[in-house]
């Protein structure tokens, strides 16, 4: 599992959201589709839109995401992570290039809690390594003890980019991206498993 020696214990963990703490519901390619684009990264193909036809794409992003949103299912092993960890005192965090409101809207539903957060809205999109460093700064970690999982190249070159570690959640259509990542794991609940560095207090 282990790519490069050596790693330290983490002391934080930055997760992507839709298809690595949810289970992916967007359907990228009817989304094109419904846009009227091609190919490419959905966010960078947008940039390129103005006036009516950046206006109406947008409106077919966000009312598919906000619908993703509101059937969402979590990830196994999601609840359980994210609740031991925050027992263990490891800060978490989730970033998505999804939007602000789409992801409440997943926080409010599943009662997920998470020390912070960052949208597409409140700062440059992943594969920017701008958001993880933004991100490690408000959590108080290095970003060489934060680990990064998500489940597509972009989480990995964000994660890479600020130096933290990446950690790729592996489905049947990543695989091409697994030699790219720090690590690998088959599902979240081997997070647990990482070496322990907790933050509990010493008497």
């Amino acid at each position: 599992m282990r790519k490069r020696q050596p790693l330290p214990p983490p002391e934080a963990f930055i997760f992507d959201l839709d298809g690595t703490l949810t289970i992916p519901q967007l359907d990228f390619e009817a989304i094109r589709e419904e846009m009227g684009i091609a190919g490419g990264p959905l966010l960078e193909e947008l940039e390129r839109l103005d006036g009516e036809a950046a206006a109406l794409a947008w409106n077919v992003l966000e009312s598919h995401e906000e619908r993703a949103a509101r059937t969402a299912t979590l990830q196994p092993g999601a609840r359980q992570v994210l609740t031991e960890l925050r027992r263990r005192r490891l800060p978490t965090a989730i970033l998505t290039r999804n939007s602000r409101q789409s992801l409440d809207t997943v926080l409010r539903r599943h009662r997920i809690e998470v020390d912070k957060s960052l949208s597409r809205e409140e700062a440059p999109v992943k594969p920017s390594p701008e958001p993880v460093l933004i991100l490690c700064e408000e959590l108080g970690v290095p970003p060489e003890k934060t680990y990064v999982t998500g489940d597509y190249i972009f989480d990995i070159q964000s994660a890479r980019g600020a130096g933290a570690v990446s950690v790729l959640l592996m489905n049947p259509k990543n695989s091409m991206f697994s030699e790219q990542a720090d690590l690998k794991i088959a599902n979240l609940r081997e997070i647990l498993d990482f070496p322990n560095r907790s933050r509990e207090k010493t008497a």
